[in-house]
């Protein structure tokens, strides 16, 4: 791991820029943010996926049930 800083750096007006972009201090937390926004997004994914499948699994149970006939089974237990 190298720690390039501003005064380990080739002189000139980019120096600030070259040792930006040469240091490592924040590659975890960048790979942390990008690997949590990953998995944010395929739980948004997956929500809105399962979502779209039960609501049509609903429609299709109430159609069935609202168009079920109920049969009269007389008296139960008639001693």
């Amino acid at each position: 791991m190298s720690d390039v800083t501003r005064e380990s750096a080739a002189p000139g007006p980019s120096a600030p820029f070259r040792a930006f972009l040469a240091g490592e201090r924040g590659a975890v937390t960048v790979d942390w943010v990008v690997l949590t926004g990953a998995a944010v997004g395929l739980c948004i994914g997956m929500f809105a996926a399962a979502n779209s499948g039960v609501y049509t699994i609903g429609e299709t149970i109430g159609t069935t049930l609202s168009s079920a006939e109920v049969q009269d089974l007389g008296v139960i237990n008639d001693w």
